[in-house]
């Protein structure tokens, strides 16, 4: 089975020249070869290409790691994508390496500011003051975050500095405004948008916010005309019908603002905002099913957020329908155990369907949840957590509404709709040499036992691979006839029918894949290859065996609709017995297999055996630390088992290492 040393010079002969190329641009003393892959990821960097230049820092900083600027721009790059808390820890390191470069202390101060962190926030940009004297950068963010931090007079001051420094920015002018507005002196704020407009007559944003200022004031037609210069200027940005729109109730013209509505869900489907605020005009119009489309588009998105289950109580009972309108008040309390209105409007339906006891101790609940709220007491045994002004409510209360149209800005892969699933199984391959080069290159796959596999030559080699691998027609061809020939002449050696058995599988000749296996394990018992890939064939399938209807889906993490219970069969999980059997045998017969672990936790996680999948990725990557895929696997069962914090802290390893989709979980769970 083992190659020989000449056939294993012969295979790696290309390894140890590439190696040789790798490592001489890290050698000790290389400065220019430093200065190389620093420029490179800058340029990627201002080209917008975010998790490229993630990679190239990634390089540099593993060579040389006691530099502050590959840290620096690592956490820029990290912080555009929306990775705050891996940002932060960069720019810790950068501060660690370099305490005197304001730069690591002003971008750690603008994510300690998106993470909410104020006063620590402060601290920073004051040192980088220290450090560098009249930074308009750092006035700018002061007093942006003043502005969060409810300190406008202090924010104004700030922009005050910041105008004297440099009055040619017209953000400074405008992000006066906003704070100057919520102080309600619109006049003064209307005249900081009029200077921004001045300096950049192109400025949508100044328009935008002058049109809000405007509406404020009840200048309806001037607010109007403002709105509409914003849509001429970028036609494309949803946020500006939005505001329309709402202006537009204001004024008493709802089927205007309903069509706003309609356009700002054409740029941006998954705005669940502008479902909602479109489904309460519905309702106010008597459209209650056009009202329940929308609210269960908001549930799509945002499964948890209690207002809508509310409101879709409302339309369902005033189209009569009882059992739905139960449903969605009692998943209302179940979010958010005192929200009083939901007893009450549930006591209501309780009444029609004939429960008069049921809808009594409803509306005594509601009752007295409210007498406690009015006396300041605590409710019966709700915990503080559930109280009407924590976090708690705050999230289930929000909207996920970015305003971002289709088109992806630059190289910000936050933005772009994504189905968030776990990634799947790991599995044995058998390609073209080039092929697994690239492979081990690009995703860091290796496992030193395929290594000495006989088949390993100058074209063909075992390697992994996480996706699916088409071979050409013609290659398949000439392989499949090679394998049936080596085959025919040694029956009985077991690699022959590994061999075969890998390539069927990657032809998705699953059963023949199957029997190929079995035979390599009868020849040659202790196979731990031919077990790995068994195990993923059978998982393949079992899953095609057991019908979508009667399934239980793996774990995803996705935004959609509930399903209606009355269409919803019994949901059952396969039997995946012989799966994990062939797992467990890989790992008596190698306990460093790191794929097998992480397999094996995709299998649990099916199987709805969380904690038993997170102790699986545990230990695969405590065998190898750079296994992406584990990290963003684990990431999402933690935020199934509501361990969001440490979840968070995976899945900005996981994007650091390569995995784009984390950028946009990471914006939909962990910068609340």
């Amino acid at each position: 089975m083992k190659a020989s040393t000449v056939q294993k010079r012969f295979y790696f002969r290309r390894w140890i020249i590439l190696f040789v190329l790798l490592v001489s641009a890290f050698v000790a003393g290389a400065q220019i070869k430093v200065e190389y892959f620093l420029n490179k990821g800058i340029n990627e960097f201002y080209n917008e290409q975010y998790t490229q230049a993630i990679q190239t820092f990634n390089m540099l900083i593993r060579a040389k790691p006691d530099l502050a600027e590959p840290h620096i721009y690592r956490g820029r790059a990290k912080m555009i994508l929306g990775d705050f808390r891996g940002a932060e820890f960069d720019f810790t390191r950068a501060v660690m390496l370099d305490s005197y470069n304001p730069d690591a202390y002003y971008y750690r101060g603008v994510v300690k500011s998106n993470l909410f962190n104020y006063y620590s926030a402060l601290e920073d940009f004051r040192k980088s003051l220290e450090r560098r004297p009249d930074n308009p950068n750092v006035f700018y963010s002061l007093g942006t975050t003043k502005i969060r931090m409810g300190d406008y007079k202090g924010a104004i001051e700030d922009f005050d500095t910041l105008i004297l420094l440099r009055p040619d920015i017209e953000e400074a002018f405008l992000n006066r405004a906003v704070a100057k507005a919520r102080l309600e002196r619109y006049e003064e704020a209307i005249a900081d948008c009029n200077a921004a407009i001045k300096l950049n007559f192109l400025y949508t944003d100044a328009f935008i916010q002058r049109g809000l200022f405007e509406n404020e004031l009840g200048e309806f037609d001037k607010a109007m005309k403002d709105f509409d210069q914003a849509i001429k200027l970028d036609e494309k940005n949803p946020l500006t019908y939005f505001y329309r729109g709402a202006a537009r109730i204001k004024m008493g013209d709802t089927i205007a603002a309903m069509h706003d509505f309609d356009q700002v869900i054409r740029l941006d489907p998954q705005n669940d905002l502008t479902y909602y605020n479109r489904a309460l005009i519905k309702m106010e119009r008597k459209d209650y099913e056009g009202a329940l489309e929308d609210l269960k588009n908001v549930l799509r998105i945002n499964p948890e957020n209690v207002y809508t289950w509310y409101n879709m109580g409302y339309a369902d009972m005033q189209l009569e329908r009882y059992d739905d309108a139960l449903e969605s008040y009692s998943k209302a309390i179940e979010l958010f155990p005192d929200f009083a209105a939901a007893y009450m409007s549930r006591s209501s339906v309780k009444q029609k369907m004939g429960d008069c006891e049921g809808a009594k101790k409803d509306y005594d609940t509601g009752i007295a949840i409210v007498n406690a709220v009015n006396s300041g007491e605590d409710f019966g045994s709700i915990n503080q957590g559930y109280s009407a002004d924590s976090t708690y409510l705050r999230r289930l209360i929000e909207f996920e509404a970015d305003f971002n149209s289709n088109g992806v800005s630059g190289g910000r892969v936050q933005y772009r709709q994504v189905f968030i699933q776990l990634k799947p199984n790991i599995i044995i391959v058998y390609l073209p040499a080039d092929e697994v080069i690239s492979l081990q290159l690009e995703k860091g796959y290796h496992y030193k036992s395929l290594d000495e596999l006989k088949y390993n030559d100058d074209n063909f080699a075992y390697g992994l691979s996480s996706g699916e691998i088409r071979l050409s027609d013609e290659v398949a061809r000439n392989l499949n006839a090679k394998i049936d020939s080596v085959q025919y002449f040694d029956p009985f050696n077991a690699e022959n029918y590994f061999r075969k058995g890998t390539f069927n599988a990657m032809m998705m000749n699953f059963n023949d894949a199957l029997r190929a296996f079995n035979r390599a394990v009868e020849l040659e018992p202790g196979f731990q290859e031919a077990y790995f890939n068994r195990a993923n064939i059978n998982f393949e399938l079992i899953e095609h065996q057991y019908s979508i209807e009667e399934s239980d889906p793996q774990i995803t993490i996705t935004r959609n609709a509930p399903q209606d219970k009355k269409k919803v069969k019994h949901q059952g999980i396969p039997d995946f017995s012989s799966v994990l059997a062939d797992y467990d045998r890989v790992i008596e017969l190698d306990p460093q297999m790191s794929y097998a672990y992480y397999n094996r936790g995709n299998i649990k996680n099916r199987m709805r055996d969380f904690e038993g999948a997170v102790q699986d990725y545990n230990k695969a990557l405590a065998l190898q630390p750079n296994l992406a895929e584990a990290f963003y696997n684990r990431a999402l069962t933690l935020i199934y088992l509501k361990k969001t914090a440490d979840a968070c802290l995976d899945l900005s390893k996981a994007g650091e290492l390569g995995i784009q989709d984390a950028y946009n979980v990471i914006k939909r769970y962990c910068n609340n």
